[in-house]
């Protein structure tokens, strides 16, 4: 005769595959705070907060909360914010050992998203370790790891995936939505790439020195010959400086210098003095004062292009 089922057991298993299917899935706060605030999403650069802009539902606000003044990359925010960053619904981070203080915040990991990670085999070495000092951000090295990954427009197309990954399954309600979206991103950044393939290409092997050591990614990306210096947009060649500018290009006899930002004009002069044209090409780390991130980097595009021939110049 067969056994009556042991009610005790039975209830208790029950319960174990409720909780098992509980802890399966991902909450957010948008989950549990039971009020109407729309979906928060933290970044910790611009341009990934331009990359959530574009993706991202209506419902949703894309926070960066770094001082227009300050550089992201060596921000040091305070508890109040890295709590604001603890409890958003996705936590948008670069990788390669852009901001620091990632490493020493506890960041919920269901919730945070390292947007470089698997987009190439190893990130690139900054090449320098120099302590310096820029802006109000007080005196930082630069690291052993190059950061500005974007900079190579496929790779920001990768970090671009991700963030859409990373929103689809937050709201896969808008899954189709978002992958409209997603695709006029891309086409947008495959333009870039072909516009900067063809500039280098039509620079070809010769040198290139910039002011600053954030265009590791960039010249990897496209073949760049690029010998870095120390010098910020915001403040003249010294004679230290040219001195250094002079010794670089002794072995490194550039004829182009890329600059973050727009150089004094006695800057430029002196670069003229020696043959070398000024070309900016902002690395967009912060919001622009106008336009976006697209727009930038199209300019860049446009500038980079007239200095090497590849397109006409304006």
């Amino acid at each position: 005769m067969a056994s009556k089922p042991d009610l005790a057991g039975l209830l208790i298993a029950i319960a174990l595959v409720l909780v098992a299917a509980g802890c399966s899935k991902k909450s957010s706060p948008a989950e549990t705070r039971g009020d109407p605030r729309p979906l928060a999403i933290y970044a910790v650069n611009y341009p990934l907060a331009y990359f959530a802009e574009r993706l991202a539902p209506e419902q949703a606000e894309v926070v960066l909360p770094v001082p227009p003044d300050v550089d992201p990359a060596f921000w040091k925010p305070s508890p109040e914010v890295i709590g604001q960053y603890q409890n958003a619904d996705v936590i948008l981070l670069n990788g390669a050992g852009y901001a620091r203080w990632t490493d020493y915040a506890t960041l919920p990991a269901t919730r945070t998203v390292v947007t470089a990670e698997g987009c190439r085999e190893s990130f690139l070495p900054s090449g320098v370790g120099l302590k310096h000092q820029h802006g109000p951000d007080g005196e930082h090295a630069h690291g052993d790891t190059a950061f500005t990954t974007w900079l190579d427009l496929r790779l920001a197309l990768c970090q671009a995936r991700h963030v859409r990954d990373a929103l689809v399954d937050l709201v896969p309600s808008e899954e189709k939505a978002i992958a409209a979206r997603f695709s006029e991103l891309a086409s947008d950044l495959t333009e870039l790439d072909a516009r900067l393939r063809a500039a280098a290409a039509a620079w070809g092997d010769r040198p290139v020195l910039a002011s600053h050591p954030v265009y590791q990614y960039l010249a990897d990306a496209y073949d760049l010959q690029i010998e870095s210096l120390h010098f910020e947009p915001t403040e003249p060649l010294d004679s230290d400086a040219l001195r250094a500018l002079d010794a670089a290009r002794e072995n490194h006899p550039g004829k182009l210098m890329l600059w973050e930002a727009a150089p004094p004009e006695a800057t430029v002069a002196e670069l003229a003095k020696r043959g070398v044209e000024a070309v900016v090409f902002d690395p967009v780390s912060v919001p622009p004062p106008t336009g976006d991130f697209l727009t930038v980097m199209r300019v860049n595009a446009e500038r980079f292009g007239c200095a090497t021939g590849s397109e006409a110049c304006p």
